[in-house]
Protein backbone atom coordinates (compact mmCIF):
# COMPACT_ATOMS: atom_id res chain seq x y z
CA UNK A 1 0.00 0.00 0.00
CA UNK A 2 3.30 2.13 0.43
CA UNK A 3 3.26 3.20 -3.24
CA UNK A 4 -0.76 4.19 -3.46
CA UNK A 5 -0.27 6.49 -0.70
CA UNK A 6 2.35 8.20 -2.29
CA UNK A 7 0.66 8.31 -5.12
CA UNK A 8 -1.90 10.11 -3.64
CA UNK A 9 0.00 12.27 -1.65
CA UNK A 10 2.19 13.47 -4.48
CA UNK A 11 -0.13 14.13 -7.02
CA UNK A 12 -2.14 16.03 -4.35
CA UNK A 13 0.97 17.97 -3.73
CA UNK A 14 0.84 18.58 -7.82
CA UNK A 15 -2.66 19.86 -7.75
CA UNK A 16 -0.86 22.22 -4.65
CA UNK A 17 1.80 23.66 -6.84
CA UNK A 18 -0.92 24.06 -9.34
CA UNK A 19 -2.72 26.70 -6.85
CA UNK A 20 0.48 28.41 -6.02
CA UNK A 21 1.18 28.51 -9.57
CA UNK A 22 -1.97 31.32 -9.52
CA UNK A 23 -0.62 33.29 -6.43
CA UNK A 24 2.95 33.86 -8.08
CA UNK A 25 1.58 34.34 -11.59
CA UNK A 26 3.47 31.89 -13.40
CA UNK A 27 3.39 30.86 -16.93
CA UNK A 28 1.13 27.39 -17.21
CA UNK A 29 2.82 26.28 -19.96
CA UNK A 30 6.05 27.42 -19.77
CA UNK A 31 6.04 25.60 -16.26
CA UNK A 32 4.44 22.52 -18.15
CA UNK A 33 7.58 22.36 -20.57
CA UNK A 34 10.10 23.13 -17.68
CA UNK A 35 8.84 20.32 -15.57
CA UNK A 36 8.95 17.61 -18.93
CA UNK A 37 12.87 19.07 -19.19
CA UNK A 38 13.50 18.30 -15.41
CA UNK A 39 11.57 14.85 -15.46
CA UNK A 40 13.45 13.75 -18.52
CA UNK A 41 16.81 14.82 -16.79
CA UNK A 42 15.88 13.41 -13.62
CA UNK A 43 14.89 9.74 -15.50
CA UNK A 44 18.51 10.22 -17.46
CA UNK A 45 19.97 10.80 -14.09
CA UNK A 46 18.58 7.81 -12.14
CA UNK A 47 18.78 5.45 -15.10
CA UNK A 48 22.30 5.93 -15.51
CA UNK A 49 24.13 3.27 -17.45
CA UNK A 50 20.75 1.51 -17.94
CA UNK A 51 20.29 4.16 -20.59
CA UNK A 52 21.85 3.34 -24.08
CA UNK A 53 20.53 4.41 -27.05
CA UNK A 54 20.92 1.23 -28.87
CA UNK A 55 19.51 -1.19 -26.28
CA UNK A 56 16.53 1.43 -26.34
CA UNK A 57 15.60 1.58 -29.80
CA UNK A 58 15.26 -2.54 -29.72
CA UNK A 59 12.54 -1.91 -26.88
CA UNK A 60 8.95 -3.55 -28.25
CA UNK A 61 7.79 -0.70 -26.12
CA UNK A 62 9.46 2.41 -27.58
CA UNK A 63 6.58 3.11 -29.45
CA UNK A 64 4.12 3.20 -26.54
CA UNK A 65 6.82 5.56 -24.75
CA UNK A 66 6.47 8.28 -27.60
CA UNK A 67 2.91 7.81 -28.02
CA UNK A 68 2.60 8.32 -24.24
CA UNK A 69 4.77 11.40 -24.34
CA UNK A 70 2.57 13.21 -26.98
CA UNK A 71 -0.82 11.93 -25.02
CA UNK A 72 0.81 13.68 -21.38
CA UNK A 73 1.48 17.04 -22.68
CA UNK A 74 -1.43 17.63 -24.66
CA UNK A 75 -3.54 16.16 -21.97
CA UNK A 76 -2.42 18.91 -19.84
CA UNK A 77 -2.63 21.74 -22.57
CA UNK A 78 -6.74 20.21 -22.38
CA UNK A 79 -6.77 20.36 -18.53
CA UNK A 80 -5.68 23.94 -18.65
CA UNK A 81 -8.30 24.99 -21.35
CA UNK A 82 -10.49 23.39 -19.65
CA UNK A 83 -9.61 24.96 -15.98
CA UNK A 84 -10.09 28.35 -17.56
CA UNK A 85 -13.15 27.91 -20.10
CA UNK A 86 -15.33 25.21 -18.49
CA UNK A 87 -14.33 25.92 -14.52
CA UNK A 88 -11.87 23.67 -12.02
CA UNK A 89 -14.52 21.88 -10.29
CA UNK A 90 -15.79 20.88 -12.90
CA UNK A 91 -13.05 19.53 -14.93
CA UNK A 92 -11.78 18.05 -11.67
CA UNK A 93 -15.51 16.19 -11.11
CA UNK A 94 -15.11 14.93 -15.70
CA UNK A 95 -11.46 13.60 -15.01
CA UNK A 96 -12.02 11.77 -11.87
CA UNK A 97 -14.97 10.23 -13.01
CA UNK A 98 -12.90 8.78 -15.76
CA UNK A 99 -11.50 5.93 -12.58
CA UNK A 100 -14.61 4.11 -14.90
CA UNK A 101 -12.91 2.94 -17.38
CA UNK A 102 -9.91 1.89 -16.42
CA UNK A 103 -11.98 -0.02 -13.91
CA UNK A 104 -14.03 -1.50 -16.91
CA UNK A 105 -11.09 -1.95 -19.01
CA UNK A 106 -9.48 -4.08 -16.37
CA UNK A 107 -12.22 -6.37 -16.32
CA UNK A 108 -12.52 -6.68 -20.03
CA UNK A 109 -8.96 -6.57 -21.28
CA UNK A 110 -6.99 -8.59 -18.11
CA UNK A 111 -9.60 -10.46 -16.42
CA UNK A 112 -9.59 -8.78 -12.97
CA UNK A 113 -12.05 -9.95 -11.32
CA UNK A 114 -15.43 -7.31 -9.39
CA UNK A 115 -17.33 -8.39 -6.62
CA UNK A 116 -19.95 -6.20 -4.89
CA UNK A 117 -18.25 -4.50 -2.76
CA UNK A 118 -15.90 -3.39 -5.03
CA UNK A 119 -18.42 -2.34 -7.42
CA UNK A 120 -20.18 -0.65 -4.47
CA UNK A 121 -16.60 0.91 -3.76
CA UNK A 122 -16.69 2.46 -7.46
CA UNK A 123 -20.13 3.84 -6.97
CA UNK A 124 -19.08 5.29 -3.89
CA UNK A 125 -16.15 6.70 -5.83
CA UNK A 126 -18.16 8.59 -8.14
CA UNK A 127 -20.49 10.05 -5.79
CA UNK A 128 -17.76 11.12 -3.30
CA UNK A 129 -16.04 13.47 -6.69
CA UNK A 130 -19.40 15.15 -7.21
CA UNK A 131 -20.11 15.86 -3.41
CA UNK A 132 -16.48 16.98 -2.68
CA UNK A 133 -16.70 19.66 -5.45
CA UNK A 134 -20.37 20.63 -5.07
CA UNK A 135 -20.95 24.22 -5.02
CA UNK A 136 -24.14 26.00 -3.99
CA UNK A 137 -23.32 28.89 -6.78
CA UNK A 138 -24.17 27.84 -10.47
CA UNK A 139 -22.94 29.23 -13.90
CA UNK A 140 -23.94 29.09 -17.04
CA UNK A 141 -21.69 26.84 -19.00
CA UNK A 142 -21.87 27.31 -23.15
CA UNK A 143 -22.48 23.57 -24.70
CA UNK A 144 -19.33 24.22 -27.19
CA UNK A 145 -17.49 24.57 -23.85
CA UNK A 146 -18.69 21.44 -22.17
CA UNK A 147 -17.00 19.50 -24.39
CA UNK A 148 -13.56 20.08 -23.22
CA UNK A 149 -14.34 18.21 -19.69
CA UNK A 150 -15.83 15.89 -22.11
CA UNK A 151 -12.73 15.64 -23.64
CA UNK A 152 -10.66 15.00 -20.26
CA UNK A 153 -13.24 12.34 -19.09
CA UNK A 154 -11.69 10.23 -22.04
CA UNK A 155 -8.27 11.68 -22.17
CA UNK A 156 -7.47 10.42 -18.52
CA UNK A 157 -9.43 7.37 -18.91
CA UNK A 158 -7.36 6.22 -21.72
CA UNK A 159 -3.83 7.59 -20.01
CA UNK A 160 -4.69 5.42 -16.94
CA UNK A 161 -6.30 2.28 -19.45
CA UNK A 162 -3.16 2.84 -21.76
CA UNK A 163 -0.68 2.74 -18.83
CA UNK A 164 -2.10 -0.37 -17.47
CA UNK A 165 -2.39 -1.98 -21.08
CA UNK A 166 1.72 -1.61 -21.54
CA UNK A 167 2.51 -2.45 -18.18
CA UNK A 168 0.84 -5.66 -18.02
CA UNK A 169 2.03 -6.39 -21.92
CA UNK A 170 5.54 -4.79 -22.44
CA UNK A 171 7.50 -3.07 -19.99
CA UNK A 172 8.79 -5.89 -17.85
CA UNK A 173 10.17 -3.89 -15.29
CA UNK A 174 12.07 -1.46 -17.17
CA UNK A 175 9.74 1.25 -15.75
CA UNK A 176 12.50 4.13 -15.55
CA UNK A 177 13.94 3.47 -19.02
CA UNK A 178 10.09 3.91 -20.16
CA UNK A 179 9.01 6.88 -18.57
CA UNK A 180 12.68 8.86 -19.23
CA UNK A 181 11.44 7.94 -23.02
CA UNK A 182 7.90 9.20 -22.19
CA UNK A 183 8.81 12.46 -20.50
CA UNK A 184 11.58 13.25 -23.50
CA UNK A 185 8.89 13.24 -25.97
CA UNK A 186 6.83 15.26 -24.06
CA UNK A 187 10.10 17.61 -23.45
CA UNK A 188 10.57 17.70 -26.94
CA UNK A 189 7.19 18.86 -27.73
CA UNK A 190 7.08 21.43 -25.36
CA UNK A 191 9.96 23.40 -26.05
CA UNK A 192 9.50 22.88 -29.79
CA UNK A 193 5.76 24.62 -28.86
CA UNK A 194 7.52 27.49 -26.35
CA UNK A 195 9.93 28.37 -29.33
CA UNK A 196 7.09 28.88 -31.23
CA UNK A 197 4.98 30.80 -28.48
CA UNK A 198 8.27 33.24 -27.69
CA UNK A 199 8.34 33.69 -31.29
CA UNK A 200 4.61 35.11 -31.76
CA UNK A 201 4.87 36.59 -28.00
CA UNK A 202 8.40 37.54 -27.03
CA UNK A 203 7.60 36.07 -23.25
CA UNK A 204 10.27 34.96 -21.42
CA UNK A 205 10.94 32.53 -18.60
CA UNK A 206 10.55 33.73 -15.38
CA UNK A 207 12.77 32.76 -12.42
CA UNK A 208 9.31 32.06 -10.60
CA UNK A 209 8.48 29.52 -13.87
CA UNK A 210 11.67 27.86 -14.02
CA UNK A 211 11.05 27.03 -10.35
CA UNK A 212 7.79 25.80 -10.43
CA UNK A 213 8.54 24.13 -13.37
CA UNK A 214 11.42 22.19 -11.33
CA UNK A 215 9.23 21.45 -8.70
CA UNK A 216 5.99 19.80 -10.79
CA UNK A 217 8.85 18.04 -12.62
CA UNK A 218 10.27 16.29 -9.57
CA UNK A 219 6.45 15.78 -8.28
CA UNK A 220 5.39 14.82 -11.52
CA UNK A 221 8.22 12.34 -12.11
CA UNK A 222 8.25 10.53 -8.69
CA UNK A 223 4.03 10.16 -8.82
CA UNK A 224 4.20 8.53 -12.21
CA UNK A 225 6.95 6.17 -11.52
CA UNK A 226 4.96 4.79 -8.17
CA UNK A 227 1.79 4.61 -10.18
CA UNK A 228 3.75 2.39 -12.77
CA UNK A 229 5.23 0.79 -9.32
CA UNK A 230 1.59 0.23 -8.35
CA UNK A 231 0.26 -1.52 -11.14
CA UNK A 232 2.40 -3.67 -10.88
CA UNK A 233 1.01 -4.77 -7.56
CA UNK A 234 -2.93 -4.28 -7.74
CA UNK A 235 -5.53 -4.49 -10.05
CA UNK A 236 -7.02 -1.76 -11.97
CA UNK A 237 -10.43 -1.73 -10.43
CA UNK A 238 -8.64 -1.25 -7.11
CA UNK A 239 -5.98 0.83 -7.98
CA UNK A 240 -7.54 3.58 -9.45
CA UNK A 241 -10.54 3.88 -7.52
CA UNK A 242 -8.59 4.26 -4.30
CA UNK A 243 -6.28 6.66 -6.30
CA UNK A 244 -8.55 9.26 -7.43
CA UNK A 245 -10.93 8.67 -4.34
CA UNK A 246 -7.52 9.83 -2.40
CA UNK A 247 -5.73 12.29 -4.40
CA UNK A 248 -10.15 14.40 -4.58
CA UNK A 249 -10.07 13.94 -0.73
CA UNK A 250 -6.38 15.34 0.15
CA UNK A 251 -6.60 18.38 -2.09
CA UNK A 252 -9.58 19.35 -0.56
CA UNK A 253 -7.94 19.10 2.77
CA UNK A 254 -4.73 20.75 1.28
CA UNK A 255 -7.58 23.44 0.31
CA UNK A 256 -8.57 23.71 3.66
CA UNK A 257 -5.55 23.55 5.32
CA UNK A 258 -3.13 25.99 3.11
CA UNK A 259 -5.15 28.06 1.52
CA UNK A 260 -8.22 28.42 3.58
CA UNK A 261 -10.86 27.14 1.09
CA UNK A 262 -14.34 26.66 2.38
CA UNK A 263 -16.19 23.16 2.41
CA UNK A 264 -19.56 23.14 3.04
CA UNK A 265 -21.27 20.34 4.69
CA UNK A 266 -22.30 18.47 1.41
CA UNK A 267 -18.09 18.91 0.87
CA UNK A 268 -17.38 16.96 4.19
CA UNK A 269 -19.83 14.40 3.46
CA UNK A 270 -18.35 13.72 0.09
CA UNK A 271 -14.60 13.56 1.89
CA UNK A 272 -16.64 10.52 4.21
CA UNK A 273 -17.78 9.03 1.67
CA UNK A 274 -14.64 8.65 -0.08
CA UNK A 275 -13.08 7.02 3.32
CA UNK A 276 -15.65 4.32 3.15
CA UNK A 277 -15.03 3.92 -0.55
CA UNK A 278 -11.44 3.06 -0.42
CA UNK A 279 -12.44 0.94 2.82
CA UNK A 280 -14.64 -0.91 0.77
CA UNK A 281 -12.58 -1.36 -1.70
CA UNK A 282 -9.37 -2.35 0.30
CA UNK A 283 -11.73 -4.47 1.77
CA UNK A 284 -12.48 -6.40 -1.15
Amino acid sequence: MIHIALVIIISSLIFVTFKLFDRFKIDNFQAITVNYVVASALGFFIAGSQFNYNTIIEKQWLVYAISIGFIFIFTFILFALSSQKAGVAITAVFSKMSVIIPVIAGTLLFSETLNLLKVLGILFTLAAFILIFYKKEKSKIQLSIIILPILIFFANGFIDTFLKYIEFNHISGDYTLFLTMGFMTACIIGIIISILKYIKTKKQFSKQTILGGVILGILNYTTTYFLFMAMSLFQSNVLFPITNVGIVMLSALFGLILFREKLSKTNWAGILLSILAILLITLA
